[in-house]
Formats: structure tokens, C-alpha cells, sequence
């Protein structure tokens, strides 16, 4: 298993910089007062192997107060199965929008026959984890467990309730996480069986379900049976109605037909008198009417009115150059001024003071909260314990009111000195934030000042280009116009508008009378046809008044019959769809009780395979446990024989109530025992946890934190004296001097100072 050869810190909690080697072999003593680190040491071991910060705490808690900004790492150099690993976990601190966070990293090699590293690399702490796992086959939680023998927990094997040692117990062998899927277990199908029995449903629902559903679909049956019926009858009575009214129309037909030639040969007439009239009348305007002109008066004005047209386009272009040339002059001068306003030469020298005032305000706010954050949880811990004690040790400390008070003192100035660096933090950023805005103002202002002074340019080469441009097209429109021309082009678009009014009048007659001229033509076309058509009309022959009654009255009987046809297979059609739509709600509600029943069924046999698991989780656990305590009591008892002969026996059942059996043939329980006796016992029964935990192929390390803190002189040395009887390597923490006497190697811890931390005194 795991043996630690060196543990070495930087920056954890009380020590900056130390170092400890560990002998493979006998008991290791790390020695100090109250304080002084110790405990340290062994946390930051489990941190370094497995990322796991002991108390609760997280991560971050781990730097040591003033250490900011500097290497936060602890390395451990372990032995296991005859190789040498090393496994370093640290923090480094990176700030991201003006706040510090930590970040992990790691780094993992093994050493060589020759003492280097090899295949060194770094990896994330995560897969650091998993290769402590896979190494070893132990998690950090077994680990622990199994080596790592806490502050109180030989008084809690000893001395506790039948419900302590069983939570310790099974903490310790794991099969806490197996009780408590048991319960869990136990409650779902519980929960199942509640839930089935409020659900609705039964055999009896379904039942009565299906019987509706098929008295409903047999009169359905029926319904379509009659409206099949109905709807024969109703489709003959169709095929009667279709021959009655394709009589009907014949006769009808013909009536139309020679009605129509009647009334075509009267309008045909009328048509012939309105044309000839129409030609009279035609032929009396165009007479003596000269129309050969119009093509010249159109060319004429055709002409002038796209050079007057290109002319007005040129000059509105003229006209909207010049006003933008004067609305770009207007830009230009408006950002001259606006360039003067804002323009600062030394804006960037005063942005640069403001960031770095922040820098210095937010760092120091910074160092002041984690002072803060460990004053305050000093304080807690001394003001909540039920004695004057130290909350690490449990030992007394001579005046607990006074230290709580200077802390209190050094807390609330920590307060104060945080409240300023914020607020002159804050006033930094708000002045850094003006100044970039104004410099903003500024680049923002010299910008607009260059692109309106190059449009001004380019409106003003604009404007004479137009200009030329429109010169050529206002001499095209004063070469067309007769008379004198004038100068101004305004006064010459003005004359082309007259004389193109004047020319659109004529244009407008002669074209008028052309009109006519085509119309006189179409009239007499017109009238040429109308006297052809009426030539060719032929007589028609007409049905008489009996034929067309007579067709009247078949056409009403069939209707009639038809109607009649169609009301039937409507109402049977209505019966049917009634009947069908109830046996669909029938069948819905015959497959909703099916589907109640069903899951209801469901849940019960749910319930059923949910108590089924737990059963067998609980005979599983039973034997489980049946099977740790035997092997606990006799790994125990291997322990307890090889310490002392007064006991034969350790014995810890399902009752956990633990218990020895004494030389004399009696069974005493521990929590009677005396104070070494009680001692030895817990330390077997704890030994034999670890030996149940690691199968008992390899002892590994213990590791023991203050384990005879709470116990007085005489015990302290028998548990001392016992750990030292059983042949196997510890590091055992202690303040107690006892431990100096039944150690092989001892390591001194000196009290730590607020900036070098602890240091190793002297190591023997």
C-alpha cells in the first residue's frame, strides 16, 4: 500500500515553506505545540493524492493568508509495491475581469533506480485522481478509511452508541452507500404502491366498457344497412330526374332557339339604321380636312420635348450639387469646432494613472479579504466551542477572550480598510471609464473632420463637373425653339414649355380628326357585316304550348320523387353517423379504462420488482456485514493478541456493540474497560478495519492525527505503547511530550510567524 517517504508544502495554510522525510520503518513523531502545523502536513498529503480537502473547506482555502500571487503546492514522495511515485497538486491564481479565482494543476512522475524523475508530466488534477485510483485500487474515501485514523475516532470505536459505531463502521467499510440504496430502494416501492392505489381502474370498469362497446357497434350495423337502402332508392330516382330534365331541356332548347332569331333579326336592323346614321354624320366633319401635317408637329415636338427634358434634368442635377457642395462646407466647419472642443494631448497619460490606481486598490481589497476570511473563521471556532479550548486539539489555551478580541480588532479594521480600497477602487474605474470615453469623443471627432472635409472637396469638383455637363443640353433646346432665344437657361426652359403647350394643341387636333377619319372607316365595315348577317338568318322551328306542358309537368313529378329519395337517405345517413360517433366514444372509453387498468398493473408490479430488490439488497447487506464483522473481529483479535495476553478475543457483531473476551473466559464491553485497556481495544478494532479494508495483504502506513489528545497521561501511553508493540510504520501526530518517548524518529514543528510560517526545528 501507500507508504509517504516526504511531504513538502508551499504556501498552505500555516506553513510557507517546509519539508518532512518519513522513515518506511517504527513510528515517525511529528511533534509541535498548538498550532504549529502539524495537522497540516497530513492534509495536505490527502489534498496532493487525492484533491480532497479534509473539514469541509474547499480549495481555495488551502493558500495560506499573505501568499497571494506566489506557488500554493504540496508534493508527496511515496513508496508502493517496491516503486517510488511523486504526486504534486498545486494552485496558481489567475484573475479575470478584475477578479482573483483559483486554479488547479498537477503534475505526476515516477523516480528511477538512479533518484530522477521519469516519465514526469503534468496532467489535470482530475486524471491525478484516477491514477492514485488505478494504482493503488483505492479510492480517496477508502484511503482514508483504511490508514488514516482521525482526532476522537478511537474514543467513538470505544465509548459510542451501537448507532455511532455503526455509522463509523460502515463509513469506514463502505457499506454506508449500500444501507442507505436499501432505504432508498424501500421508498420507491413504497411510493409505487401508494401511487397504485390512488390510481382508478379495474376488471369490473373494463368490462362493462366492452359490452357497451358492442351494443353500440351492432346498432351502427344496422344504421349503415338502412342507409345503404336509402341511398339505392335515392340514386334511381336521380336517373329519372336526369332523363325528365334532359326532355325538359330539349324542348326547352328549341323554344330558346327560335325565340333567339327573332330577337337577333330585330336588333340586326337597328344595328344597320344606327350605322348608316352614324355615317352621315362622320362623313359631314372630316370632309375638306388636311391630316398630312400631324407626322411633322409630332416629330417637331418630340424633338422638343427631350431636349427640354434633358435640359431640366441637367440643371436640377446643377442645382442639388450646389446645395450639397454648401451642406458639406456647413459639416466641415461644424466639426472644426467639434474637433477643438474635445482635444486633449494628454488624455492617454491620464487613462494609464486611473488603470493603474485601480489595479492597486482592487489587489489590496483583494489581500484584505482573505485576511479577513481566516480572522473570522478564528474567531468563529473560538467562540463557539463549549470550553476554553483549542479548537484544533482540544486543548486549553490561557486566555481565550483576549486573543478572540484582538482578532475581533483585526477583523473589523480588515472591514474598514476593504471599504476604502472598494471605493477608491470604484472611483478609479469610474474615472478611467470617462477618460476612455472622452478619448473616444476625441478619435470619433478627428475622424468626422477628415471625411467631411474630403465630401467638401468632392462636392465642390462635383458641382463644376455638372455644371459642364449641363451646358450642351440647354444650347440643344434653344436651337429648336423659333424667334429669338434668350440667355438665361431658365427663362430659355421657360419659352420651350410655351411652345411645347402650343404644339401638343395642334398635335391634339390633327390626331382628333385622324380619329374620326378610322372611325368612319369601322362604321362602315360595321355596317357592311350587319346587312350580310341579316341575309344569312334562316326560320327556326318552335315546340308547341302541349309540348312544352307536358315536359313542365314530368320535370316537377321527378323532382318531387327525388326529393323525397334524398330526405330518406339523409335521415338514415344521420342515424348512421349518430350511431357511429357513440360507438367511438364507447371505444374510447373502452380503451381508457383498458389503458387505467394497465397501469395500475403496471405500478403494482413495479412495486412488486422494487420490494423484490430491496429484499435482496438487504439479505446482500446482511451477509455483507455478517461477513466484515467476523472479518474485523478476527483481524482485531490478531491485533489485540500480539499487544497484550490479558485479552483473548476482540467480538464486534451486528449489534455493534464491541466487546473482549478476557483471559478469565469473561466477555466485557469495551466502554467498561479502563482507560489503557479501552485503548488497546479500539486501536485493534480500528487496525481491523484497515486490515478488512486492504484484504489484509499489506499494512501500509498508518497515519494517526491526535489520537490520544482527549485521553489522559497513562492512556496516551498505552496507546502509544501499543502502536509501538505491533511492528508496523505510523506517523503520529501529537503535542503531548509522551510521544517523544515512544517514537523512533521524531520531527519537531516550531511555532509559525506571520511571514516565515512553520519551520522544521529538528528532526531526529
Amino acid at each position: 500500500m501507500i507508504t509517504p517517504i516526504r511531504i513538502r508544502v508551499r504556501n498552505i495554510r500555516s506553513i510557507a515553506d517546509a519539508e518532512i522525510r518519513i522513515p518506511e520503518t517504527g513510528i515517525t513523531a511529528l511533534f509541535g505545540a498548538v498550532g504549529s502545523g502539524k495537522s497540516t502536513f497530513l492534509s495536505a498529503m490527502v489534498w496532493a493524492l487525492y484533491g480532497e480537502v479534509p473539514g469541509g473547506l474547499k480549495q481555495a482555502d488551502m493558500r495560506r493568508t499573505g501568499a497571494d500571487g506566489e506557488s500554493c503546492e504540496a508534493e508527496v514522495e511515496f513508496s508502493f509495491n517496491g516503486q517510488t511515485f511523486t504526486a504534486l497538486r498545486g494552485l496558481r491564481q489567475r484573475t479575470t475581469r478584475g477578479a482573483v479565482r483559483e486554479e488547479a494543476y498537477a503534475r505526476w512522475w515516477a523516480l528511477g533506480a538512479s533518484g530522477a524523475g521519469q516519465d514526469e508530466r503534468q496532467i489535470s488534477p482530475t486524471k491525478l485522481n484516477q491514477k492514485i485510483t488505478e494504482l493503488t485500487g483505492l479510492t480517496g474515501r477508502a484511503y482514508c478509511g483504511a490508514f488514516f485514523i482521525a482526532q476522537g475516532q478511537l474514543t467513538d470505536l470505544a465509548e459510542g452508541t451501537p448507532a455511532q459505531v455503526q455509522q463509523l463502521f460502515e463509513e469506514q467499510t463502505g457499506l454506508g452507500l449500500l444501507t442507505k440504496e436499501v432505504e432508498r430502494r424501500n421508498a420507491e416501492a413504497r411510493q409505487a404502491e401508494e401511487l397504485a392505489a390512488s390510481m382508478p381502474g379495474s376488471r369490473e370498469d373494463t368490462d362493462a366498457a366492452r359490452q357497451a362497446l358492442d351494443a353500440a357497434q351492432d346498432e351502427a350495423v344496422r344504421a349503415h344497412e338502412e342507409h345503404t337502402d336509402a341511398d339505392a332508392r335515392a340514386q334511381e330516382s336521380a336517373a329519372r330526374l336526369r332523363d325528365a330534365e334532359a326532355g325538359a331541356a330539349a324542348v326547352e332548347k328549341r323554344h330558346r332557339a327560335a325565340e333567339e332569331k327573332r330577337i337577333t333579326r330585330a336588333r340586326l336592323g337597328e344595328r344597320i339604321r344606327h350605322h348608316e346614321q352614324r355615317q352621315t354624320a362622320l362623313e359631314a366633319q372630316v370632309n375638306g380636312v388636311d391630316i398630312e401635317a400631324l407626322g411633322v408637329l409630332g416629330q417637331r415636338l418630340t424633338a422638343l420635348r427631350a431636349a427640354a427634358s434633358s435640359a431640366e434634368l441637367a440643371l436640377g442635377k446643377l442645382q442639388v450639387a450646389r446645395s450639397r457642395a454648401e451642406e458639406a462646407k456647413a459639416r466641415a466647419r461644424e466639426a472644426q469646432t467639434q474637433m477643438e472642443a474635445v482635444a486633449d494631448p494628454d488624455l492617454d497619460r491620464l487613462i494609464a494613472e486611473a488603470q493603474d490606481r485601480r489595479t492597486t486598490h482592487e489587489q489590496q481589497r483583494a489581500v484584505l479579504q482573505g485576511e479577513y476570511m481566516r480572522l473570522n473563521r478564528a474567531v468563529e471556532a473560538l467562540t463557539t466551542s463549549d470550553a476554553a479550548c483549542c479548537p484544533t486539539c482540544v486543548q486549553p489555551l490561557r486566555d481565550v477572550r483576549a486573543l478572540v478580541t484582538h482578532l475581533s480588532d483585526q477583523r473589523v479594521l480588515c472591514v474598514t480598510e476593504g471599504k476604502n480600497a472598494k471605493a477608491k477602487a470604484e472611483a478609479a474605474a469610474q474615472l478611467h471609464d470617462a477618460l476612455v470615453r472622452r478619448h473616444q469623443q476625441q478619435d470619433q471627432a478627428h475622424a468626422r473632420l477628415e471625411a467631411v472635409q474630403a465630401e467638401a472637396a468632392t462636392a465642390a469638383e462635383h458641382v463644376e463637373a455638372v455644371r459642364l455637363a449641363a451646358d450642351p443640353a440647354v444650347a440643344a433646346a434653344a436651337g429648336l425653339l423659333p424667334g429669338p432665344v434668350p440667355t438665361d437657361p431658365e427663362q430659355v426652359l421657360a419659352q420651350c414649355r410655351t411652345v411645347i403647350d402650343q404644339l401638343g394643341e395642334d398635335v391634339s387636333h390633327a390626331r382628333q380628326m385622324r380619329g374620326l377619319r378610322t372611325e368612319l372607316a369601322d362604321t362602315e365595315t360595321a355596317l357592311a357585316a350587319a346587312r350580310a348577317e341579316l341575309a344569312g338568318l334562316t326560320t327556326a322551328s318552335e315546340p308547341s304550348s302541349n309540348e312544352l306542358g307536358a315536359a313542365t309537368a314530368a320535370l316537377a313529378t321527378a323532382r318531387a320523387n327525388h326529393s323525397a329519395a334524398v330526405t330518406a337517405s339523409a335521415d338514415a345517413n344521420t342515424r348512421f353517423q349518430v350511431t357511429s360517433e357513440r360507438a367511438g366514444v364507447l371505444g374510447k372509453a373502452h380503451e381508457e379504462a383498458t389503458t387505467r387498468m394497465r397501469a395500475k398493473a403496471e405500478r403494482l408490479h413495479e412495486a412488486h420488482i422494487l420490494h423484490t430488490a430491496a429484499a435482496l439488497l438487504t439479505q446482500f447487506r446482511r451477509a455483507l456485514l455478517a461477513e466484515y464483522t467476523a472479518a474485523v473481529s478476527q483481524a482485531a483479535t490478531d491485533v489485540l493478541t500480539q499487544i497484550t495476553d490479558r485479552h483473548t478475543r476482540f467480538e464486534i457483531d451486528q449489534d455493534f456493540a464491541p466487546r473482549v473476551h478476557t483471559a478469565e473466559g469473561t466477555v466485557r464491553p469495551t466502554r467498561v474497560l479502563s482507560g489503557g485497556e479501552k485503548a488497546t481495544a479500539a486501536l485493534a478494532f480500528r487496525l481491523g478495519i484497515t486490515e478488512q479494508i486492504t484484504g489484509g495483504t499489506a499494512t501500509g502506513m498508518i497515519i494517526a492525527d491526535e489520537i490520544t489528545a482527549a485521553h489522559d497521561a497513562d492512556t496516551r501511553r498505552a496507546v502509544l505503547t501499543c502502536l509501538a508493540e505491533l511492528g508496523w510504520p505510523a506517523l503520529v501526530v501529537s503535542h503531548g511530550e509522551e510521544i517523544t518517548e515512544a517514537a523512533q524518529h521524531v520531527i519537531t514543528l516550531a511555532q509559525p510567524d506571520e511571514s516565515t510560517g512553520t519551520v522544521i526545528s529538528a528532526a531526529a
